[in-house]
């Protein structure tokens, strides 16, 4: 297979994927659209990086995670928290996990946009890509004690948001 057609076929399967994963942490359809663009052009001028240690898809997705970091770090939402808030950083709401909660993934979607844009990115970085506090710290330019701060207020209001949503759907306000 020629160059060409093997990019314009690895473009046509996976750019989809990798909007999704933009828009998951910029929440903007249109800068979603343009990073996974900029992410796939820069796969292609760094394709000699793979090493097909993983698969070709994760690699891509790895790249639009980065492209989509890079876009928030120059956004002035992006601050630092306060490392030294006492008992945030191991805190549990209740015995009640987000885990044990029945929701549907369309409740998720909704109620993790009304998380700050320092905690939704955390979350991201740690339950879906499964990035490791140092990794999160190291490439938000933030403390590995800021990180589990902002993991720990992500997940309590992630679990206030998904109960009252809950409790919305069992007594419609009709």
């Amino acid at each position: 297979m020629k160059k060409a057609e093997f990019w314009a076929k690895e473009y046509r399967c996976n750019i989809g994927k990798m909007v999704g994963v933009c828009y998951r942490y910029v929440g903007d359809w249109q800068v979603a659209e343009d990073l996974a663009q900029d992410a796939f052009l820069k796969a292609m001028e760094k394709n000699s990086s793979y090493h097909a240690w993983g698969s070709f898809g994760s690699w891509l997705q790895k790249i639009a995670v980065n492209e989509a970091l890079m876009y928030l770090r120059n956004r002035p939402e992006m601050v630092e928290v306060d490392d030294n808030l006492p008992g945030m950083i191991e805190e549990e709401i209740e015995e009640k996990t987000i885990e044990d909660l029945e929701f549907t993934r369309e409740d998720f979607e909704e109620v993790i946009w009304k998380l700050g844009v320092n905690q939704r990115t955390v979350f991201n970085l740690y339950a879906v890509e499964h990035w490791s506090h140092k990794q999160i710290a190291k490439e938000l330019g933030i403390s590995i004690a800021n990180s589990k701060v902002l993991l720990s207020r992500a997940r309590a209001q992630l679990q206030v948001l998904l109960k009252a949503r809950k409790l919305v759907h069992r007594y419609p306000l009709c």
